[in-house]
Parts: C-alpha cells; sequence; structure tokens
C-alpha cells in the first residue's frame, strides 16, 4: 500500500521521523514534492497524511479524489483551519488527531501558568528584594469552559492542590465521571456566567466555531474577579483580545496566560507584548516529543486500518460552523 507524506514548500516538518517510526516500513511512503506534477504524486496513494493540515488545497484534495485515495489523515485536533466544508461536499473520508493525543502537555502548560500568577513570580523577584504575598492553591477555584480531554488532565492536576473545579460543556457527564475528576458543578453553556463569576482561574478548553468566537468578550471580563486569571491554551479567537487588552491594562482582571491567538505568529508591537500581568507563549503547549509521537502512531493506526479494510478512526464526520 501506498502512503503519500505531504510537504510543504518550506520543507519536510519535524514530526515526519515520528510517523516513519510508527510506519516501521510496513508500507510505501513517499515524500509530496511541491515542485513537480502534483497528480503524478497521487496515483496509487490510497492514504494522504496531511500534517497540521496546513498543505492540503482544494487542487491537491481534488486529485487525490480522482487518484482513488480513502482517507485524508490531519495530523491536528483543531480542523477550524482546514477546509472541511469541502471534504464533506465530495465524500473524502477525512480523519484528524483527537483531543487526548495532546492533553497532558496542554494541562502541564496551563497549570504552569497558573502556579506562575499564584505565586506572582512576573514581580517576586530577589533582585528587587520586595516580598509580594502570594495565594496557596487550598480552595481556589478552577474554572474550566469545556470539559474536553485537556480540561479533565488539568482537572485531575488541579485537585490534588486543593484547588474546586467547576466547568461548562455541551455534554451533560455522568456523575462517576465527574466524580472521578471532583467536579463540584457542571453547568451548560448558558450557565458559564456562574462560573467565570466565582472562578479564581478560569482555563478555556474549546473549539473554535462561530458559537465561540470572541466568546470572553468585554461582558464577560466584567462577570471576573479582580483578582482572576484567564487562561487560554485552545484557540485565540475564543478571545476578544481587544477587551482583553483593556481587561489587563485596566487591571479589571489580575492577569492572564495566553498561548493561542488570533495572529501568529504574534507581532511585536501587539499591545499584549507591552504589558507586565500577561504570560505570552508561542503556540507551545503542546509542543513536546510526546504530541507529535502519539498524533503520528495514530496516523500510522489509521493506515493499518485502510490496508485491513477496516473503517478508519478519528473521522471528521460534521461541520461545526
Amino acid at each position: 500500500m501506498k502512503v503519500l507524506y505531504l510537504r510543504a514548500a518550506s520543507g519536510l516538518d519535524r514530526a515526519y521521523p515520528y510517523f516513519a517510526d510508527a510506519i516501521d516500513e510496513r508500507y510505501q511512503v513517499e515524500i509530496f514534492d511541491p515542485d513537480k506534477s502534483a497528480a503524478e504524486q497521487f496515483e496509487g496513494v490510497e492514504v494522504v497524511i496531511d500534517p497540521g493540515g496546513a498543505v492540503g488545497t482544494r487542487a491537491l484534495i481534488d486529485m487525490s479524489q480522482a487518484a482513488g485515495v480513502k482517507l485524508w489523515h490531519v495530523t491536528t485536533n483543531g480542523t477550524d483551519h482546514i477546509d472541511v466544508a469541502y471534504f464533506l461536499e465530495n465524500g473524502m473520508a477525512l480523519a484528524n488527531s483527537p483531543g487526548p493525543l495532546s492533553a497532558v502537555p496542554l494541562a502541564e502548560h496551563a497549570l504552569t501558568i497558573i502556579l506562575y500568577f499564584a505565586k506572582n513570580l512576573n514581580v517576586n523577584r530577589a533582585d528587587s528584594w520586595e516580598r509580594i504575598l502570594c495565594d496557596e492553591m487550598e480552595g481556589q477555584v478552577l474554572g474550566l469552559i469545556g470539559f474536553g480531554a485537556s480540561a479533565r488532565e488539568l482537572a485531575r492536576r488541579a485537585w490534588p492542590l486543593g484547588m474546586r473545579i467547576m466547568a461548562t460543556d455541551v455534554v451533560a457527564f455522568p456523575q462517576a465521571e465527574l466524580d472521578e475528576f471532583h467536579v463540584e458543578f457542571l453547568g451548560t453553556p448558558d450557565q458559564m456566567d456562574r462560573v467565570v463569576a466565582e472562578a479564581d482561574y478560569l482555563s478555556l478548553h474549546l473549539h473554535l466555531n462561530s458559537e465561540t468566537r470572541h466568546l470572553i468578550d468585554r461582558r464577560v471580563f466584567g462577570l471576573m474577579k479582580e483578582s482572576a486569571v484567564l487562561v487560554n491554551v485552545a484557540r485565540g479567537e475564543l478571545v476578544d483580545e481587544e477587551a482583553l487588552v483593556e481587561a489587563l491594562q485596566q487591571r479589571q482582571i489580575k492577569g492572564a496566560g495566553i498561548d493561542a491567538f488570533a495572529q501568529e505568529p504574534l507581532p511585536p508591537d501587539h499591545p499584549l507584548q507591552q504589558l507586565d500581568n500577561v504570560v505570552l507563549t508561542p503556540h507551545s503547549s503542546g509542543y513536546t516529543p510526546g504530541t507529535p509521537r502519539r498524533r503520528m502512531q495514530a496516523a500510522a493506526a489509521n493506515v493499518d486500518r485502510i490496508a485491513q479494510g477496516l473503517p478508519p478512526g478519528d473521522l471528521v464526520t460534521e461541520l461545526v460552523r
């Protein structure tokens, strides 16, 4: 069986060795060359691996479908940057990398931000020797907007520190599952205001769509405690950045830890870059050896399914607007 691994004009991505290891020479893997005839490279291909989902264009999707490709596998979780509608319209099977594959590093990153602000590490420095009173975690409320894989892993790590866990989600989880993660309140999206108002640390764990874009806006910042911290390791446009800048400048909230932005890379002259009560990281919360390894293992497992005549896993079956 032949697999085509897409390569951008800028070069082969650094995750490819993990895919090669996972495939372990079981199948013929070709590296797509954007400087050569594309149609010829799809001939005989049954699975396309699209690292990051950034390489696939409608023209390439058409070529893959004409060549009889059975699966297009994207190696990221979010699909807001992928032309999902075109895949669905044309009946091309599309798979992605589900949240559990990157949940642990995202949760660790979020917890690091929480502890950074709890211990005031931006100002509690020996070079000034001005000791700033810090917070203990016991009794602090962690508000989780979205209770998917990364939120659960964050709850799993926050509860042993004594934090109280509140969350919202579109899914009504069974009580046994909530007990496992020590969730004392799980609300529907229209109950988000309660979680926002009570949270000492408000962490976002949502996909980006028309309903969640700029979910965190001026109204929401007005509900938050002045001592509260916003954490976003999900998608940049979940937050109205202009409203965030205002809230930070006016000390309407204590601070924010942001790992995803509306525009990436974040421009050097962006107002967020000028503030002392924000931690900005370059969309690196999932940037560990484990994340691409797990994602490429999942991609290789889907190649195995196609080779065995089985339906692929982790299919994207609906367009979330």
